[in-house]
């Protein structure tokens, strides 16, 4: 972990080479029990990852060892009707009571060997970071109920679980974290 850097992911910027590996390992951790989604390619991913980052306050991270790519997260806000989209349902219009936007976290991944040296947390910790920087308060995202070292780690950062599940993928829960106290969406 020597060379293990966190990468603030500037799409303009960045080289081919590492979008290619982004995408690589993406498809990699998506081939994994509990997702077992075998038909990631490349470079369709690479332009979900351009798509994913003009959205407004797109951030992404990549954790880098030596140049390589061994972890990723990113994220976009949306509004209410977006969150509907993304959800396929209407559970989570309360997370709007006092916003017009939130922050969701679409992806998190390390690859399989990079696994419990706390690159997740590195990882979300800088996108939390970035999304406090543009004033959004909230923050949502959803994993699978099999994912359980997804689920440690989201709690540990203070997420919560809301026991509402997505309705493409009726195992996938949805999590919140408030980054300041402003909503009472939990209480």
């Amino acid at each position: 972990m020597k060379n293990l850097s966190i990468l603030h992911v500037d799409s303009e910027k960045l080289l081919p080479e590492t979008m290619k590996m982004w995408a690589e390992l993406y498809c990699e951790i998506w081939k994994e029990p509990p997702w077992n989604e075998d038909f990631w390619k490349p470079r369709e991913v690479k332009g979900e990852f351009r798509k994913e980052l003009s959205r407004p306050h797109g951030e992404a991270f990549l954790a880098l060892e030596n140049q390589k790519v061994v972890g990723f997260t990113h994220g976009y806000s949306v509004s209410c009707q977006e969150m509907r989209e993304v959800a396929g349902n209407g559970l989570l219009n309360k997370l709007f009571k006092h916003t017009n936007r939130v922050y969701y976290i679409d992806e998190l991944g390390v690859a399989k060997e990079y696994r419990g040296r706390h690159i997740s947390i590195d990882l979300t910790n800088s996108l939390i970071q970035a999304v406090k920087c543009h004033g959004i308060t909230c923050i949502t995202l959803r994993t699978d109920m099999q994912a359980m070292a997804a689920r440690n780690l989201y709690q540990k950062l203070g997420f919560k679980e809301l026991k509402v599940c997505d309705a493409k993928y009726p195992n996938r829960t949805y999590w919140v974290c408030q980054t300041n106290e402003v909503y009472d969406y939990l209480r």
